[in-house]
């Protein structure tokens, strides 16, 4: 009897994944990664989940998960209506179809029952969960995002969990013992020490015309009071049409223009550019910002080795973290709390303290800081991961690297 009910299980197994043959492919396109168990039944398939790479784990609880968005792509889960606001309280005919989208993705449990159109507590706390698995505002309200987040297709979202687990396995050598990740769809930097997450925080990502890419490096040292070397892109795109309006707008930022003569670096003053033209033609003069208030960099970067001149840095605009969706940058990162990062990096060093790090700070002068921790970061692109609490969590394909 058991043998037939085994087989039962395998059979229902290869019929619910059977259109979807092209998503078992790309999951099979590479090795899965090492540290599972091969019975794809057992659902404690980790004896010893504490030592399980990150990576490593969150290919197999995804794995695991895929067989329920396949079966829903059989069975589609309702759509909840174009309607007004649902919340606590509302009576509405919307509300048994939203219950049972939540139960399909297991945000409510299946074994609650309710047969009123009353948006109840428990109908609270579903979407509150929801929400916090898909990087939303946990309310409880069903808003316009959130709606379009219940109604994207099962299908859609066993294709996204397929991909994701093929950016896991590629990083699985990548995330070992001690690391930095930022993560580019969650707007998030974590901070792991043996698989476990110690310190995380918002992140400001670039624009999706102006992209923050994908690199593996180490962070090897901290600058306090940074210099900003414009690049050569937001000053043609950003500061020279704003110069052209505001003749008073590179002084105010306290923002420099210089030169190249004979190898060395000669100021210029900007009365003396034409900036139209300059425009026009191309921009042949550099421009720098000093430290302070104003400085796009904050108080401190975060430097770390890549061809892309991109680096983790603090900001003044800290309103910006309030969105969502953080994608303001031109490619590289800004950090809410970039002195949480700090401590960790500096750590090690018993000479090291806060009060050495505000007498620095107070100097007003730009000091170059040599990380006690060199750290390996990781900035990388995944729309679909396993949280710590073991729920599935979604994010929105920014850049369009899903498709």
């Amino acid at each position: 009897m058991s043998h037939l009910r085994f087989c039962i299980r395998c059979l229902l197994l290869i019929l619910i994944s059977l259109p979807f043959t092209s998503l078992q492919a790309l999951t099979n396109e590479e090795s899965p990664p090492p540290y599972y168990a091969k019975d794809s039944l057992n659902n404690n398939r980790f004896l010893l989940e504490d030592n399980v790479p990150l990576a490593d784990k969150n290919y197999q609880k995804l794995r695991e998960a895929l067989p329920l968005y396949q079966y829903a792509a059989l069975h589609p889960w309702p759509t909840i209506p174009d309607n007004n606001l649902l919340k606590r309280g509302a009576n509405n005919s919307a509300v048994p179809l939203l219950r049972a989208r939540l139960q399909a993705s297991h945000d409510l449990s299946p074994t609650y029952y309710s047969f009123n159109n009353v948006f109840d507590e428990e109908l609270v706390l579903a979407v509150k969960k929801f929400q916090q698995r898909h990087g939303l505002k946990a309310d409880g309200v069903v808003g316009q995002a959130t709606r379009r987040e219940l109604n994207i297709p099962p299908s859609v979202r066993a294709q996204q969990i397929a991909i994701n687990m093929q950016r896991w396995a590629r990083l699985s050598s990548a995330l070992h013992d001690r690391f930095i990740m930022v993560n580019v769809p969650d707007f998030k930097l974590y901070v792991f020490e043996n698989n476990h997450e110690v310190l995380s925080m918002k992140a400001i990502v670039g624009k999706r015309d102006r992209q923050t890419p994908e690199i593996i490096s180490r962070i090897t040292r901290l600058v306090l009071h940074p210099y900003w070397n414009v690049p050569r892109m937001i000053a043609s795109k950003d500061i020279i049409p704003k110069v052209i309006n505001d003749p008073y707008y590179l002084d105010d930022m306290h923002i420099r223009i210089f030169t190249v003569e004979g190898g060395d670096s000669v100021e210029m003053s900007p009365y003396e550019i034409d900036w139209e033209t300059a425009q026009k033609n191309g921009f042949q003069y550099f421009f720098r910002q000093d430290p302070g208030d104003d400085n796009a960099l904050g108080q401190v970067k975060f430097e770390f080795p890549n061809s892309k001149h991109i680096y983790l840095h603090d900001t003044p605009a800290k309103e910006l973290f309030d969105a969502d969706v953080r994608t303001f940058s031109s490619g590289c990162i800004r950090l809410e709390n970039p002195f949480a990062l700090v401590d960790y990096l500096m750590k090690t060093n018993p000479k090291w303290d806060e009060i050495r790090l505000q007498d620095m700070l107070d100097t007003g002068e730009t000091t170059y800081v040599k990380a006690a921790r060199p750290t390996p970061i990781v900035i990388t692109y995944i729309t679909a991961w396993v949280d710590e609490k073991g729920d599935i969590q979604f994010r929105d394909d920014v850049y369009g690297k899903d498709e």
